[in-house]
C-alpha cells in the first residue's frame, strides 16, 4: 500500500470512528439543563460537597465517558478534562474533547507514516503525540486566559469597591463590572450572575468561579469575600487592600522580567542556533546536509535532534521562570 492510499483511508477511517462514536451509545453522563435547574431551585444542590463542587464547575453532573457499556474515561479524569475546558473558555463537553485528541492522534500518525515511509513503528508513535498534543493546548490556553484574568482582576476589585463605596449590593456591584469589563472576565462574571439568577447562592456561585478560573490571585480574593460575608467588616476596604497587594505584585513580577531579559534572550539564541547552522550546512552542502531527510537513520536522528532542542529550550524557560 502506498503512503498516499494509506493516508487516505486513515483519514476515512479516522471520521468513521468519529460519526460511530456520536451515532453508538457513547455518552459522557451529563445531567439535562431542565434537572440541574430543579436541583438548583429545590436547594438540594448544596446539600452536600460534592453536589456544591459539582455545581461550582459548570453545573455539569460528575461521571465519566462511556461507550457499549465499556468506561473509557473515569469519572475523576472527566471531571479534570471538564474543569481544564471550563478553565480554557472552551465549550466541548468531555465526549467532544475525547473524540477530538483520538481524531487528532489518528491524523499524527497518518502524517508520520507519510514522512517516515518503511518506518511503520515510528507512525504508531504519532498516536500518544497527537492525543497529547491538545492537552498540551489546552494547558497553554488555560495559561494565557489565567494570565489575562489575573491582569483585569485589579481593575474590577477597583469597580466592585467603587460600587460598594456608592451604595450598591455586592450583586449589584459584580453586575455593573461584568457590563464593564472586557473578556475575559465579563463572561466569567456574567457565568456568576446567572448561577445565582436560577438559585444558587453568592458563595456556591463565587466558589464555581474561583474553581473556574483556578487562579491563586482570584483565591485570595474569593476568600476575602466569602469571610467578610461570614464575620463582617468594610468589604470596600478590604477589596481596596487586596488591590493594592496585587498592583505591587505585578510591580515585582515586572523587575523580576527585566532582570532575567538577558537570561531569557540566551535561551532563544542556544535553541536557534543548530536550527541557523543547519540552515547554512545545506546552503553550503544540499547533498551532504539531505541525507538527514532522505535516509531514515537521518531522518531519525533529526527527530531526536529535534526533541532535545525543545526538552532544553523547555528547561531553560523553567529556569527564569520565577514564580512571585
Amino acid at each position: 500500500m502506498t503512503p498516499v492510499l494509506f493516508a487516505a483511508v486513515a483519514m476515512t477511517g479516522a471520521f468513521a470512528f468519529t460519526f460511530t462514536l456520536w451515532v453508538t451509545g457513547f455518552s459522557s453522563g451529563t445531567a439535562a439543563p431542565t434537572a440541574r435547574l430543579m436541583n438548583l431551585r429545590s436547594g438540594t444542590l448544596g446539600a452536600g460537597r460534592e453536589q456544591t463542587e459539582s455545581a461550582g464547575v459548570s453545573l455539569r453532573k460528575r461521571a465519566g465517558v462511556t461507550l457499549a457499556g465499556i468506561n473509557l474515561v473515569s469519572v475523576n479524569a472527566a471531571a479534570n478534562w471538564q474543569r481544564d475546558l471550563d478553565r480554557a473558555g472552551l465549550t466541548l463537553t468531555t465526549k467532544e474533547y475525547l473524540i477530538l485528541r483520538a481524531v487528532l492522534g489518528l491524523v499524527a500518525a497518518t502524517l508520520l507514516f507519510v514522512m517516515v515511509s518503511g518506518m511503520p513503528l515510528i507512525a504508531v508513535g504519532g498516536l500518544p503525540l497527537g492525543f497529547f498534543a491538545s492537552s498540551f493546548w489546552v494547558k497553554r490556553r488555560i495559561s494565557g486566559r489565567t494570565r489575562k484574568l489575573e491582569q483585569q482582576m485589579v481593575e474590577m476589585l477597583q469597580m466592585l469597591a467603587s460600587g460598594l463605596r456608592a451604595g450598591f449590593g455586592l450583586i449589584q456591584a459584580l453586575e455593573g463590572a461584568a457590563d464593564q469589563l472586557p473578556e475575559p472576565l465579563s463572561t466569567e462574571l456574567q457565568r456568576t450572575l446567572r448561577d445565582i439568577s436560577v438559585g444558587a447562592s453568592v458563595e456556591e456561585a463565587l466558589t464555581a468561579l474561583n474553581n473556574r478560573v483556578g487562579s491563586p490571585d482570584f483565591d485570595i480574593v474569593i476568600t476575602a469575600i466569602l469571610i467578610q460575608r461570614s464575620v463582617g467588616g468594610n468589604l470596600a476596604e478590604i477589596l481596596d487592600n487586596v488591590a493594592h497587594t496585587m498592583r505591587e505584585r505585578e510591580r515585582i513580577r515586572g523587575e523580576i522580567q527585566t532582570l532575567t531579559s538577558q537570561q531569557r534572550m540566551t535561551g532563544y539564541i542556544i535553541g536557534g542556533i543548530p536550527v541557523g547552522l543547519a540552515g547554512i550546512f545545506y546552503i553550503v552542502s544540499p547533498d551532504f546536509t539531505g541525507l538527514l531527510v532522505t535516509e531514515p537513520l537521518g531522518r531519525l536522528m533529526l527527530g531526536a535532534a529535534m526533541v532535545l532542542e525543545t526538552i532544553g529550550f523547555l528547561v531553560i524557560r523553567k529556569i527564569v521562570n520565577i514564580e512571585v
